[in-house]
């Protein structure tokens, strides 16, 4: 047999259940990667990422950004130089609802629970439930949904449908995200090239870095797609997350890949779920 007919599946762990955003987006990714394994599912966004660093799973799916609220803690986890690095991107419209108990209405909610989906739905919140109390759960949407079954008629969560079917809540609103569209990114201890990469994530420090990199751009093909930053104590210093593309819509060359070096922190490849 060959070496890769004896290589161990590798393992995948995201958040909560497959029932919340997140299992939902995991399960987007196997089937565009059949050959991993999983997933395995984490209580909260640390323990994912903590299973990721001391090796109990090799990927760990965590949101990047959403079109309503733009990049999110996981950016700011390898902005601060933790060694996550990423080997694929997943993007999936969200189709947010409002779930409650058996019977529950609008106006019966008083209280809206979820995790972090419920930064897409604002608007809606602000115009539907002004006076509700909005609450993201420490955990995960799953937790806040059996809060939800267990009380009194006046909770409600931001979730899945999905979660309302497993779970028997009812769903009050359907698609109240505004359209929301939430990247996913799989990440590992350890840097790869992702089969078929179009994309580079650069990690770079302070403003004479930043203009190495984007000086490197054009003879290499590339360009951006998105620059994040994060502080670094010191006045007008900042660390940035360059998020680059190829130009031609093409696979990276070995030359782009090489060019960054140390401060390469991803080499991965994108795609949109239905």
């Amino acid at each position: 047999m060959s070496g890769s007919e004896h290589r161990p599946t590798r393992r995948v762990g995201t958040l909560g259940s497959e029932l919340t955003f997140a299992g939902q987006a995991t399960r987007a990714l196997l089937d565009r990667r059949p050959g991993l394994g999983g997933p395995e599912y984490f209580p909260t966004m640390d323990d994912v990422a903590a299973a990721v660093l001391d090796g109990r799973i090799d990927l760990g799916v965590l949101t990047s950004e959403t079109s309503n609220t733009a990049c999110t803690e996981t950016a700011a986890r390898i902005l601060a130089g933790e060694k996550l690095f990423i080997s694929d991107e997943i993007v999936v419209p969200y189709h947010c609802a409002l779930l409650g108990r058996p019977g529950s209405r609008l106006d019966d909610i008083t209280y809206v629970g979820g995790h972090g989906s419920i930064r897409q739905c604002r608007r809606f919140l602000a115009e539907r439930l002004p006076a509700a109390t909005v609450e993201i759960h420490p955990l995960n949407s799953v937790a806040a949904a059996r809060e939800v079954l267990a009380g009194d008629g006046s909770m409600a969560l931001i979730g899945t449908e999905a979660v309302a079917r497993e779970l028997g809540l009812d769903i009050i609103e359907r698609d109240v995200d505004n359209g929301s569209v939430g990247g996913w990114w799989a990440l590992g201890s350890a840097l790869e090239v992702s089969p078929g990469a179009d994309h580079l994530a650069v990690r770079v420090d302070g403003a004479q870095e930043l203009d190495e990199a984007l000086a490197r751009l054009a003879p290499l093909g590339l360009a951006v797609r998105t620059i994040t930053n994060a502080p670094t104590g010191e006045i007008f210093r900042y660390r940035y997350l360059l998020v680059l593309r190829t130009r031609s819509g093409g696979p990276l060359t070995e030359q782009a890949i090489d060019a960054f070096g140390s401060r390469l922190v991803g080499v991965f490849a994108t795609s949109t779920a239905s």
